[in-house]
C-alpha cells in the first residue's frame, strides 16, 4: 500500500467518524417530548424446535431517564409500558417525577417479569417549564449468571413534541 493510499484511507476513516458525530449532533432545546424506548424483556435465540418454538431468555431492564440540562429540572409525567402486541401493561409513573439538573430517574423491569415480551416498549412523556436540552433515555438489558452473561443498551427516540 502506498503512502497516498494510506492517506486516502485515513481521510475516509476520519470523514466517516465525523459524519457519525454530526449525525447525532446537538438536539435543539424543547419543552417536552414523548420518547419511544424499545424494551427486550425477553429475547429469542437458538434454533426453531419441532414444536415451532425457539429458546427464550428473560432479561432484566434498567430504564434510565437522564436530565442533560445543567440548569433546569424536567418532569416525567407518564411512562406507559406496552407489551409486544401494543397492549398497555401499566403506567410506571402514576404521579409526575421531577428530575433535577444532571439528575437521573430510573425504572426497573425484573428478570422474572415476562409480560412485555420481545417487542415491549415504553412511551415516556416528559416536560419542562422552559426549553431545555432533551434528556438521554436508554434501557440497559442484562442477565448475569455463571457461564454466560448478556448485556446491551437500546436508546429511546423522540416520536412527538407538545
Amino acid at each position: 500500500m502506498t503512502v497516498s493510499h494510506c492517506r486516502l484511507a485515513a481521510m475516509l476513516t476520519l470523514a466517516c467518524a465525523m459524519t457519525s458525530a454530526l449525525a447525532e449532533g446537538i438536539e435543539p432545546p424543547t419543552r417536552g417530548q414523548t420518547v419511544y424506548v424499545p424494551i427486550y424483556s425477553e429475547i429469542r435465540h437458538g434454533n426453531v424446535a419441532s414444536s415451532g418454538r425457539t429458546d427464550n431468555t428473560l432479561l432484566s431492564v434498567l430504564v434510565s431517564v437522564r436530565n442533560t440540562d445543567p440548569n433546569q429540572p424536567i418532569r416525567v409525567v407518564a411512562a406507559p409500558y406496552y407489551n409486544t402486541e401494543g397492549v398497555l401493561i401499566r403506567n410506571s409513573v402514576p404521579t409526575p417525577r421531577v428530575i433535577p439538573p444532571f439528575g437521573t430517574f430510573e425504572l426497573f423491569i425484573e428478570l422474572r417479569e415476562n409480560a412485555g415480551g420481545s417487542g415491549a416498549n415504553y412511551a415516556i412523556k416528559w416536560e419542562a417549564a422552559t426549553p431545555v436540552s432533551p434528556p438521554t433515555i436508554e434501557a440497559l438489558h442484562s442477565k448475569f449468571q455463571a457461564g454466560y452473561s448478556v448485556a446491551f443498551i437500546s436508546r429511546g427516540r423522540a416520536i412527538s413534541e407538545p
